[in-house]
């Protein structure tokens, strides 16, 4: 019987002989910190984008980059090379998704992880966001659309010292740039922290997670990615109510309900065709060094910022 719950849950934890609900329990505590840090430190890639293009503030932008160096610092204490379950496929899917993705994106006002801290703040319209791309990756999951790639899998490039040293630089000079303005600089920092342990945490012990996916998580890991969703949203509004943030349950608009399946949609399509959201490209394609992380995720931002300066800004702080 615990053979068959522990092939259920899907578990990949460090020791094979840990018992099944202090694994769970490992993984609920790990998605209850990430979404309580998604939520702390606003992070959003359209936020972060617009504030460069709109009020020439690179801080949120540079604190992703440090995200995805946190990210290959715990990777290499673990000694675990990061893993994208589907592997990269071709330009001709990756870029057009790249944009997909950042349109989606614009049109919700925040991206996937944005939409988690929106949700734990009480705008339970973002709920529609994530049921957009359920629809999507349900969909995917039962039809072969694309041509099936094996997973990457590559050791962080760079060891843990230089990638200290380069995270301790980024870190100064947001500090610095953080002076001029009023952005919280030790709550980011701290948020971004977490965010990377805990994201790096829950790849390699459940490794088909992904927050682009901490709903579409429940189609390919259904026991455990139902549970690590929960907490996730769960982390986020404990997160909210700490920061004192009232929780506001009002009826559903159609307009907004309409415009988060749209955008969710757009990035459940996305993600299939790179294949992986913002989240897995910073924190697993990033610290991998793989160059269509880097092509994908520079062309989302570049697609965010040509929206930006065409249509002004769809996003707004959570904070």
């Amino acid at each position: 019987m615990s053979e068959f719950f522990g092939r259920l849950f899907d578990l990949n934890l460090p020791d094979p002989n840990m018992p099944l609900w202090p694994g769970l329990a490992l993984l609920g505590a790990l998605g209850f910190g990430l979404g309580f840090a998604l939520n702390l430190g606003s992070i959003c890639t359209v936020l972060a984008t617009s504030e460069l293009v709109l009020e020439k503030r690179p801080a949120r932008l540079l604190a992703l980059v440090e995200c995805a160096l946190w990210a290959g610092i715990a990777y290499a204490l673990l000694d675990s090379p990061p893993t994208m379950a589907n592997g990269w496929t071709p330009l001709g899917y990756l870029v057009p998704g790249a944009v997909l993705f950042a349109i989606g994106a614009y049109v919700n006002g925040a991206c996937i992880l944005g939409s988690v801290g929106h949700f734990g703040n009480g705008d339970i319209n973002f709920g529609f966001t994530f049921l957009g791309i359920l629809g999507v990756l349900y969909i995917g999951s039962i039809v072969d659309l694309l041509p099936n790639q094996p997973p990457a899998s590559t050791s962080v490039p760079l060891g843990q010292m230089p990638l200290a040293v380069v995270l301790a630089a980024i870190i100064m000079l947001r500090l610095v740039l953080s002076l001029r303005t009023k952005a919280n600089f030790l709550r980011l920092t701290l948020s971004m922290g977490l965010t990377a342990i805990t994201f790096t945490a829950l790849a390699i012990l459940a490794p088909r997670f992904s927050i682009t996916t901490s709903v579409g998580s429940i189609i390919t890991i259904p026991v455990a990615g139902v549970l690590i969703c929960l907490l996730i949203f769960g982390g986020s509004l404990v997160s909210a109510r700490i920061r004192k943030h009232r929780f506001l349950l009002q009826r559903p608009k159609i307009k907004y309900v309409s415009r988060r399946m749209v955008g969710g949609t757009m990035m459940g399509l996305g993600a299939l065709l790179i294949p992986g959201g913002n989240d897995e490209l910073l924190m697993v394609g990033l610290p991998m060094g793989a160059w269509q992380a880097g092509l994908a995720y520079a062309v989302l931002v570049m697609s965010l910022i040509a929206l930006l300066a065409k249509f002004g800004s769809a996003a707004h702080p959570q904070s």
